[in-house]
């Protein structure tokens, strides 16, 4: 699964020029980088609007059964799924990140690990998006059966899309084959478990662990 990620880039409009894609002027005056978003919070969402590439905040999960959040979908079954079918038709978009986080260890004990391009360069996770009852724009990200370094923590990983696949996942027509993992892609580090709760945000949850101090995963 992906329930938890990064975004660490101060700047962008860099990401924005290398993908050819307007930064939606509110999301630029008010980015700050992010070390642990998770379900609920507002991230930036690549679409494509009207032959247009735009990145513009949103959502991370779609709105499910009794007000419940979907921040992931199965690709093996999102076709037949009534809340992702028609995103899969009409409004696939991208997840800008730079890592995402899994989890071992008992309950009481949880340690987190970050997956990350070796070169700290971006990611693109393959997304669907829909607005939620109230208009905002909400997504849930992509999974397929996970391969190392990620299925060593589950069985589950994010598909990433490679950037000659771009075009083709966020423009009009049949939704495209999903990209299979690419082996070596990510590596993994031991991170602090910090990031463990939400009401952290900051550079420290990138920091080595320390044996002492577990916090509880929320």
């Amino acid at each position: 699964m992906c329930g938890r990620f990064s975004l660490t880039l101060a700047d962008l409009a860099a990401l924005t020029r290398e993908w050819s894609a307007d930064l939606e002027r509110l999301l630029a005056e008010q980015w700050r980088p992010r070390f642990n978003v998770a379900p609920g919070q507002p991230h930036p969402l690549l679409r494509e609007v009207a032959g247009r590439r735009v990145l513009a905040p949103a959502t991370f999960g779609l709105p499910g059964p009794r007000g419940s959040l979907l921040p992931n979908a199965r690709s093996e079954t999102a076709a037949e799924r009534r809340t992702f079918a028609g995103p899969l038709r009409e409004a696939r978009c991208a997840v800008p990140i730079d890592g995402f986080y899994e989890w071992e260890g008992p309950a009481s004990a949880r340690r987190p690990s970050w997956f990350h391009r070796e070169d700290g360069a971006p990611l693109l996770l393959a997304a669907l998006a829909a607005a939620a009852p109230d208009g905002r724009l909400g997504f849930s990200i992509l999974t397929t059966a996970a391969i190392e370094p990620v299925a060593r923590l589950h069985d589950r990983m994010p598909i990433i899309l490679p950037p000659d696949q771009l075009a083709a996942w966020l423009g009009p027509g049949a939704a495209p084959p999903f990209p299979p993992p690419v082996p070596g892609l990510l590596v993994a580090r031991p991170v602090s478990a910090r990031v463990n709760s939400i009401t952290h945000d900051d550079p420290e949850c990138l920091d080595p662990p320390r044996l002492e101090g577990q916090l509880r995963l929320l």
